[in-house]
């Protein structure tokens, strides 16, 4: 092993696992925080605020996940859930 930066970078698979990761992240992070705001700032009729500090929980949870976890991915209910709640609060 090396302490050296450029030696631990030097292997293009994990430069580019890097760059996929990062790039994943950047697509998914500012529209889960959009969501976030979207869900935090509506007052539907009907909406109740405990339904609502449900679905901010399961957002924050997603945000987070991906923060914390560089190769963290989305599962397909979990963007399923996303696009019910945007057209929920939208």
């Amino acid at each position: 092993m090396s302490n050296k930066l450029i030696d631990i970078l030097d292997d293009e698979k994990k430069v580019d696992k890097l760059n996929e990761d990062y790039h994943y992240r950047q697509s998914i992070v500012p529209r889960l925080e959009k969501l976030r705001r979207i869900i935090w700032n509506e007052n539907i009729p009907g909406i109740t605020n405990d339904e609502q500090d449900d679905d901010l929980g399961f957002v924050k949870k997603l945000s987070d996940d991906l923060k914390d976890n560089p190769q963290y991915r989305l599962t397909s209910n979990e963007m399923k859930y996303c696009n019910e709640l945007w057209k929920k609060y939208k």
